[in-house]
């Protein structure tokens, strides 16, 4: 749900004041403060215009004066391009701070449609927005969120109200981060057991293939032998009391047929006992 509070009032209630105030205790408090702040320009006493201050940066910029070119609203001219060239900017980046500050929504600054068009963006926004806002635009915007209307007796209780609601928001706000930075850290671990072991069964299957490699080798070079063996006694003069003994070994070497599989598993057995594989 958005987080938006908006105070009006009268000309020359405050509301600027106000807002200044609010922006160095939240940076006092350790929040990230974003927006800008339109005070009123001055010569000889008198008000000429208006100005936007960025926040962050404490750049400055013209919005509106008398006697220049661009839209009108009451006695002054918004510089719209001025405008835009900061408040575009500064609220492009609203998404890096932990409060978006906005003075004001007013005819002034709405004679720019791109700031009409992000500032709808922001409202939608999980961020909490403090702003003030024109009388000319409270029925527009009352939807949004919380509207306080600025007085000098209520004053010290909107400040410390809305001090109060941007702090347990950004409370909030951290302890959600930290819960997501947990339940990461526990799936990171679990991933990490699961990799781990299809890594020591993928190690297990590699012992055991080559112990069964090793095993058919052996037997292999056994039958060479055997083979090699057999051949050689050919070549020999054979003697009567020779054939039994022949025959005893064509019966062996059946039986040594039929036994290969459990002779391969005694092999393998062996290996491991006296390699280590």
């Amino acid at each position: 749900m958005p987080n938006n509070y908006f105070i009006s009032g009268m000309p020359k209630a405050g509301k600027t004041t106000l807002l200044r105030k609010l922006v160095e205790k939240m940076r006092a408090n350790g929040l990230k403060v974003g927006g800008f702040l339109s005070p009123e320009e001055k010569a000889h006493g008198t008000r000429t215009g208006f100005y936007v201050e960025d926040i962050e940066t404490g750049r400055i910029e013209r919005l509106a004066e008398e006697g220049i070119d661009g839209p009108k609203v009451a006695k002054y001219h918004v510089d719209t391009k001025s405008f835009e060239s900061l408040a575009v900017p500064v609220l492009e980046a609203a998404g890096r701070y932990d409060v978006i500050i906005i003075d004001e929504i007013g005819r002034m600054e709405m004679k720019s449609t791109k700031f009409g068009e992000l500032l709808s963006r922001i409202l939608e926004s999980d961020t909490p927005v403090v702003a003030a806002l024109s009388r000319d635009y409270i029925e527009d915007y009352k939807a949004w969120g919380e509207v306080q209307i600025l007085t000098p007796s209520n004053r010290s209780r909107i400040y410390l109200d809305l001090l109060e609601k941007v702090m347990k928001y950004k409370k909030k706000k951290g302890a959600r981060a930290k819960r997501k930075a947990a339940e990461k850290a526990v799936k990171g671990k679990r991933k990490s057991a699961k990799k781990a072991k299809r890594a020591g069964a993928a190690k297990s299957r590699g012992k055991r293939q080559n112990l069964d490699r090793m095993a058919e080798e052996l037997l292999r070079h056994k039958a060479k032998r055997t083979e090699e063996a057999e051949g050689h006694e050919k070549k020999e003069e054979r003697h009567p009391h020779h054939a039994k003994e022949e025959r005893h070994a064509k019966e062996e070497k059946k039986e040594e047929k039929h036994e290969h599989k459990g002779r391969r598993h005694h092999v393998r057995e062996w290996i491991r006992e006296h390699v280590g594989v």
